[in-house]
């Protein structure tokens, strides 16, 4: 900003009484800035916005170079000596105070008309500063934009491919915080339940239900209406299952899951505390439970028999849509 206005003004010193102290805030995707500018015991503000820094700097300059510029020429032609108010003319007299010959009545004329030279414009000068008295209006107290929010996302519709052989419906919620770009939510979920049948035995499976929780840590890259998270997630997944076929003993079977993986979420502003979500996200099984079978009742004279029928996939993939509010 200084090379700017350097050249903005021309080569030479230039001793100008202007001073401005600046503040830049970042709002969204635009910047503001907040002129504070001073003349000897004059102060007045500015407020100048732009989608970019360069052009905020260069904005900033031209106001600054054009206020300076109009502060040099109304203290030169102020200046005593100057062409623009020779001092024979002040008083209709010459340095030592006796007239110059010339008519008394022309030197009171003299005294009553204005100087030769042009006189400065005071009034288009504040104008163009906009200077106002320091005491009847302060400096403006700039103040952060951004506060702490809390969100909640319902409803929450997802749709996972694995860890069981055939895509999954789910339903849940999720409640979290937001704070300038930065959210940390937690996400519960319920699954569909799905029947596993049993790999070359017909008529025997198993019926597998699975609620999990999960942790979603993202930064957001905002544009006017519209954001886009990338996230990093940890989960833990309880999983139920019962066995389904003739002599099946019937009873259920239930273990835990710890999941990791990476994620994304994308926002539509919809208002200023409502967005449509859409997640999509990969996950790791670091167990990979196994799903197995026993039947058999000894007092009938049937052997008793078990045998696997699924083991969970290594990884799984799920995609999402729901409505987030923030409060």
């Amino acid at each position: 900003m200084r090379d700017r206005i350097q050249t903005l003004l021309g080569g030479g010193r230039h001793d100008s009484q202007l001073r401005a102290e600046g503040t830049i805030i970042r709002a969204d995707k635009r910047f503001r800035l907040d002129l504070v500018v001073r003349v000897r015991d004059l102060v007045g503000t500015r407020s100048l916005e732009s989608n970019s820094c360069e052009g905020l700097a260069g904005a900033a300059a031209v106001e600054l170079g054009l206020m300076i510029h109009s502060a040099e020429a109304a203290l030169e032609t102020n200046r005593p000596g100057t062409p623009s108010e020779p001092l024979q003319t002040v008083r209709g007299a010459g340095p030592s105070g006796v007239h110059d010959g010339t008519d008394a009545r022309q030197s009171q004329g003299t005294n009553d008309a204005s100087p030769a030279g042009p006189v400065p414009d005071s009034t288009k000068f504040q104008k163009d500063t906009e200077v106002t008295k320091e005491t009847e209006e302060p400096p403006p107290r700039i103040e952060s934009q951004r506060t702490w929010h809390a969100l909640v996302q319902v409803p929450v519709v997802e749709l996972s491919v694995g860890p069981l052989p055939q895509p999954t419906r789910g339903v849940g919620l999720a409640v979290g915080l937001e704070h300038d770009h930065w959210q940390l939510q937690l996400k519960g979920l319920s699954w569909q339940r799905q029947s596993v049948s049993a790999p070359g035995f017909p008529g025997y499976g198993a019926d597998v239900d699975r609620t999990g929780a999960a942790f979603w840590g993202c930064r957001e890259f905002r544009s006017s209406w519209f954001a886009i998270s990338p996230c990093i997630t940890a989960g833990m997944e309880r999983v139920s299952a019962t066995g389904t076929g003739r002599n099946i003993v019937q009873s259920t079977e239930h273990a835990f899951e710890m999941t990791i993986g990476a994620g994304a979420q994308g926002r539509a502003y919809l208002a200023s505390w409502l967005r449509l979500l859409v997640t999509a996200g990969g996950q790791i099984q670091l167990g990979r439970p196994k799903i197995a079978v026993a039947g058999g009742k000894p007092a009938d004279n049937l052997q008793a028999y078990q045998f696997e029928v699924y083991q969970f996939a290594p990884a799984a993939l799920a995609v999402g849509v729901g409505l987030e509010w923030a409060l």
